[in-house]
């Protein structure tokens, strides 16, 4: 689900704005952070910040209380249970309590543990001051550096325009159009080979149909529309397993062949990829058909499935890929993306642990997150089911309660921080878990900070006109996207003070603010910009949370951190509205 259409180039324009496809109950395509990057503006003297101050405590009980009460709007949690957790624990509160379900993202009794580590939340001035304030720092000059890096063609990037990996410079033989959000599980397939590889190649970004209409230039040289698409030397070619045979052939290397020469080898990755054609269809029939036992079982089916898979990884004992190659093959990227899918929605809609049950495709999917052009392309879960929907139709989805609790769990909407990653049920990468919060926080601080203007805008749609227009009553169209909806003006300057807030909060403070001083520095906020529709702006920030997209806007932790922090100020205005 990528969902942020808000190129800073388009800024003014957002009803002509390209989405991509959308997929599943999708996300909209296009990528807040894919302009290229604009340097930051060096003000002859620093800005002066607003400092937003919380107060003395008069007790541990009355701060946690006050805290949680901020936000008890949102979470369904009375300010006198809040006290009693204060108090006395979970187990004195029982009766007003939150869910399970809210507990996993951050509860109220997170207020009384960290009710004391920050009294004073400062903000900038302006974006400009939060921006040169964040590059004074070594975290700041770091995601600088990636940004020119990615810019140059140097890093594996979802916005990235162009790839090297020698010293040449010279245009590339090859040009790659693939989705904006990159979700579209084909286009994965063909940019993973290329990396793989290391072939130069060109990026052109075109829209699923799911996210926006496919502009005429491509529809001209695709007359169906169809992605992936690819040119090598000029020739145009479809389909993504024939264009990566086609790129094979064109770029051999003996040394490091991507499918094996005939014999033995070959006739195995044949018949693998025989296999995965069944593993895709056992998920197609898993998900989106309802169970019929008089006629077979879809369950066991994909069941059946996945344990070939399974087996046939064990059976490789000289790597970690299907192929005793030192690296992945065309057959590993045929695997992969729609694998990654696999997982994501069983779990989802199904409640089903794929990694949990079946070990050796657990270790395979962690050979690829070792791999930082795979983790360039990797979505989250939510995302994934987002998208699949509108591509595939709609799901099956289980009734069990424990799954459909599960599902929640796995919505942006029940986020708040701390973010519980030992609870959460969509599991980091080795090297994610070596992050810290303050590190997850900078980066959406910084996707933030160097594309406000057009965030701004996009935030203010539920303000303006036509969301929803586009997916209403088109099961094929995104809900989520809306590349025509224009902006409602109004609440710019309110909520652009609103996303600074959430910039400075998480660059470099997350991990140490708090509710009570977020609830603080909100109502200062609304009472300096004068902001009157509230509620509207909570909306506002609402349908922001629901539309970071991974990766195309950022990686998975940085947009759980986001989306909790955003949660966070909405509860805060809705909880000022009523008084």
């Amino acid at each position: 689900p990528a969902l942020l259409q808000v190129a800073p180039s388009a800024a003014n324009a957002s009803p002509a704005v390209q989405r991509p496809k959308k997929i599943g109950r999708g996300m909209s395509a296009a990528s807040w952070s894919s302009a290229a990057f604009v340097p930051a503006r060096v003000v002859p003297a620093p800005a002066p910040s607003a400092t937003y101050t919380a107060g003395p405590p008069a007790s541990a009980a009355t701060s946690a209380a006050a805290s949680a009460g901020s936000a008890a709007g949102c979470r369904r949690t009375t300010l006198a249970a809040a006290t009693l957790v204060a108090a006395g624990g979970v187990a004195a509160a029982r009766q007003g309590r939150p869910s399970r379900r809210r507990a996993r993202r951050g509860s109220v009794v997170t207020a009384a543990a960290t009710a004391e580590k920050l009294e004073v939340l400062t903000v900038p001035a302006s974006w400009e001051a939060l921006r040169e304030q964040f590059l004074s720092t070594d975290v700041g000059q770091s995601f600088l550096k990636k940004d020119q890096d990615r810019d140059a063609g140097l890093l594996p990037n979802n916005d990235a325009k162009v790839r090297y990996f020698g010293e040449s410079r010279e245009k590339p033989r090859v040009m790659l159009y693939r989705d904006m959000a990159a979700w579209c599980p084909y286009c994965q397939k063909v940019w993973l080979l290329l990396e793989e590889k290391g072939i130069d190649y060109e990026i052109s970004k075109v829209p699923m149909r799911s996210y926006g209409d496919k502009p005429d230039s491509f529809m001209k040289k695709v007359p169906r529309g169809l992605l992936p698409a690819i040119e090598i030397d000029g020739k145009l070619m479809l389909d993504s397993l024939d264009i990566m045979f086609a790129i094979e052939s064109k770029f051999p290397d003996a040394g490091r062949p991507m499918f094996p020469p005939p014999g033995a080898q070959r006739d195995l990755a044949r018949r693998l990829l025989e296999l995965e054609r069944s593993v895709f269809g056992a998920w197609c029939g898993y998900l989106f058909r309802p169970e019929m036992p008089f006629v077979g079982s879809n369950t066991n089916d994909f069941e059946r499935s996945l344990k070939e898979m399974d087996a046939e990884l064990s059976m490789n004992k000289e790597s970690r890929w299907f192929l005793p190659y030192q690296h992945p093959t065309i057959v590993d990227m045929q695997y992969v993306s729609h694998m990654e899918r696999t997982v994501a929605s069983a779990l989802f809609y199904k409640g089903y642990d794929i990694r949990k049950k079946f070990p050796n495709i657990d270790a395979w999917l962690a050979a690829f997150e070792e791999l930082p052009y795979y983790m360039a392309s990797k979505s989250d879960f939510y995302t994934h089911c987002m998208d699949i929907p509108p591509q595939y139709g709609p799901p099956f989805p289980s009734d069990d309660s424990d799954v459909k609790n599960l599902r929640l769990d796995l919505t942006p909407k029940i986020g708040r921080f701390p973010v519980a990653w030992d609870k959460d049920a969509e599991p980091l990468t080795k090297a994610q878990k070596t992050m810290t919060d303050p590190q997850r926080g900078a980066e959406a601080a910084w996707a933030l900070m160097r594309n406000y203007e057009a965030i701004v805008k996009f935030t203010s749609r539920p303000a303006g006109q036509g969301v929803g227009d586009w997916g209403r009553g088109n099961p094929y169209r995104s809900e989520l996207a809306d590349p025509y909806a224009k902006p409602g003006t109004e609440l710019v300057p309110g909520l652009s003070a609103l996303l600074m807030l959430v910039a400075a909060s998480l660059s470099g403070q997350y991990g140490k603010t708090n509710r009570k001083t977020l609830a603080e520095a909100t109502r200062k906020v609304v009472a300096e910009t004068g902001l009157a529709q509230v509620v509207k702006a909570a909306d506002c920030l609402e349908y922001l949370c629901m539309r970071v997209g991974v990766p195309r806007d950022m990686s998975m932790p940085a947009a759980k951190v986001l989306r909790a922090t955003l949660n966070e100020v909405s509860d805060c205005l809705r909880y000022n509205a009523r008084g």
